[in-house]
């Protein structure tokens, strides 16, 4: 790294504290600013046909761009060539829209595909299909074309797709992806030489393995990811950049609620992800990929129908408040680009838009402009609004209570093999079944699963059996100790530890072989942890099993005595159908230790 390029990221960084209304960026030994952009997208993402209509009144929101499509296809990974007579009536009415203040446009291009990676028919015709959407971004004078690499179908991104069982490597396939990458960016720049592509989100959604681990465990962990391939294809699109922009627009700061969180991020996308970079590629992406930020209405004005957010306890100006407030902090960590989404309403017909947002985006916009502060102590609303939340929830959950049975005189402890076929399983009462998150809306009906929990002087035996209907489709996440489990198919153990009333032991199992363990203390899992128990899991037609013994010496206790008071609980994810429920009721996730059961010991 130069020294021009370190000091340009220092000033970058220095910047943040002073709140001006541009970004630095390098071109050709120079500095040049960017003023920043808040660019419009959601479910009334319009047609070209509609913005060549309606660009005049469009341009009265308080955007300086939007994200739009086409009529013929966005679909480029499609893996059959496309006619060009199909776009004709897109080129037409993209050729004849007269831009006004809206000058940093995006034409929309989507990534769910059942191509194959290394199938050289079908990436000569997805090439064809990336050079008509780029040539429709010329003809409509865009910045750039906006690529959501989220899969809305079959998921070109995992490595188990194309791995063979096997047979192919991961550095195989990372080769080949980054391959394809290469030949899309460089058929964009066929039609658009110096494109920005506005990316809903790359490696902002990687934090985990944005971490110190030597480079051989972040390719294992890496390998076991949904989006594995994703971070190969990135390098792919940086080796063919030229003087474009690749975007990470962060759509995980849909759900922010401090502004340390979007500073913190802001470093991950600049600094951290470097480890995840090439390092031939470091100064292409110093240069060349920016750091973009989200805005997600629907959760701040609670319009998301099923799911409950915070802000279905907010009064209408409480929630204006968490709009700016995020609205702001988006725009002061950003670049150049803040994208808005949003699912329920309507920005261009004027339809269901909350009385205030309008005027909470301008107030940001002009706040962050002029160097102001927010002048919101929105940590105080959240403070105010989570107890609120609190006092309705305690009236709607289903906090549990259980008798923890000791091991009967004369029964065998559990074999631990997965088989739920010991003796002593028969002779202990099983838990309540397991029931939906409250706020977690369950598609089809929820697969039952059961737990029995049982202890002798020495251990904490634990059973749980998971019906599953569609053992074909589970998803298994992580082949060893402490890979990321929780991005599949899963049972999760949650065990207080004594006289810590918010810290826990954490166990994991999945279907296949691996297991993860931490200490959670105050929301944070600490994987240091390594203590001695046995675990199994063996699948079955219908249902998988686990099995677990846990010494008591391991979760920082002795043999209970009766009447002692256990808090605990036990989870289960279920990926065929995205399926989240738990013994103990949670709201939103696993880990609200408030909310877990109580074993009494007997």
């Amino acid at each position: 790294m130069g020294l021009r390029t370190i000091a340009v990221a220092l000033v970058g960084l220095s910047l943040l504290g002073a709140q001006v209304w541009a970004a630095p960026v390098t071109t050709a030994g120079t500095v040049q600013w960017m003023p920043k952009k808040m660019i419009e997208y959601g479910w009334d993402v319009p047609t070209a046909e509609y913005v060549r209509a309606h660009i005049r009144e469009m341009e009265h929101r308080p955007f300086q761009g939007l994200i739009f499509k086409l009529k013929a296809s966005g679909n480029v990974l499609t893996p059959k060539a496309e006619s060009a007579a199909s776009y004709a009536k897109d080129y037409d009415d993209l050729a004849k829209i007269r831009w006004g203040s809206f000058k940093d446009n995006f034409l929309a291009m989507w990534a769910a595909s059942d191509q194959d990676w290394f199938n050289d028919a079908q990436w000569k015709a997805i090439q064809s299909n990336v050079r008509l959407v780029a040539k429709a971004g010329r003809i409509g004078h865009c910045v750039g074309l906006c690529w959501d690499p989220e899969p809305y179908g079959t998921n070109p991104w995992e490595y188990k797709r194309f791995s063979m069982n096997g047979k192919r490597s991961f550095e195989e396939c990372e080769k080949m992806v980054r391959l394809r990458g290469e030949q899309f960016m460089r058929a964009i720049r066929s039609e658009m030489p110096t494109p920005k592509i506005l990316t809903f989100f790359q490696l902002s959604g990687f934090g985990h393995l944005c971490l110190p681990m030597s480079p051989k465990d972040r390719a294992e962990k890496l390998s076991q990811d949904g989006y594995a391939l994703l971070p190969a294809f990135l390098m792919g699109m940086l080796d063919e950049i030229g003087e474009g922009a690749v975007i990470d627009g962060n759509e995980n700061s849909y759900y922010y609620t401090d502004y340390a969180q979007y500073l913190s991020v802001y470093h991950q996308m600049k600094q951290r992800a470097l480890i995840m970079v090439d390092p031939a590629l470091w100064g292409t992406y110093i240069n060349h990929a920016q750091a973009g930020q989200a805005l997600y209405m629907d959760q701040y004005y609670a319009t998301r129908g099923d799911i409950k957010t915070l802000g279905n306890y907010m009064a209408p100006d409480e929630r204006d408040q968490w709009f700016e407030h995020n609205a702001y902090w988006a725009l002061s960590t950003t670049d150049e680009y803040v994208w808005c989404y949003s699912e329920k309403m309507n920005w261009w017909t004027n339809t269901d838009i909350p009385p205030g947002a309008e005027a909470a985006l301008l107030s940001a916009e002009m706040k962050v402009r002029e160097g102001r502060p927010l002048g919101i102590d929105f940590q105080a609303i959240v403070k105010r609004v989570t107890n609120r939340q609190k006092a309705e929830l305690e009236q709607r959950l289903g906090r549990r209570q259980a008798d923890l049975q000791r091991l009967p005189e004369g029964v065998a402890a559990p074999t631990i093999d997965g088989a739920l076929d010991d003796a002593a399983w028969g002779q202990v009462k099983p838990l309540d079944p397991f029931v939906p998150l409250l706020d977690h809306a369950i598609q089809g009906t929820l697969a039952e699963a059961r737990a029995w929990v049982t202890y002798d002087d020495h251990n904490l035996y634990l059973a749980i059996r998971c019906a599953e209907p569609k053992p074909a489709d589970m998803s298994i996440a992580g082949l060893k100790h402490d890979d990321p489990i929780w991005q599949g198919d899963d049972v999760e153990m949650m065990i207080g530890m004594p006289g810590e009333p918010t810290s826990f032991y954490h166990f994991m199992l999945h279907p296949g072989k691996a297991w993860w363990d931490s200490v959670n203390r105050d929301g944070d899992d600490t994987t240091d942890y390594d203590p001695e128990w046995q675990h199994a899991t063996k699948v079955y037609g219908d249902y998988w099993a686990a099995e677990a013994s846990i010494p008591w010496t391991a979760i920082g206790r002795t043999s209970p005595m009766p009447g002692e008071v256990i808090v605990a609980n036990i989870a289960r994810q279920r990926m065929p159908s995205g399926q989240l429920s738990t013994w103990s009721q949670m709201v939103t996730g696993f880990l609200e230790v408030d909310n877990f059961g109580k074993w009494t010991v007997r």
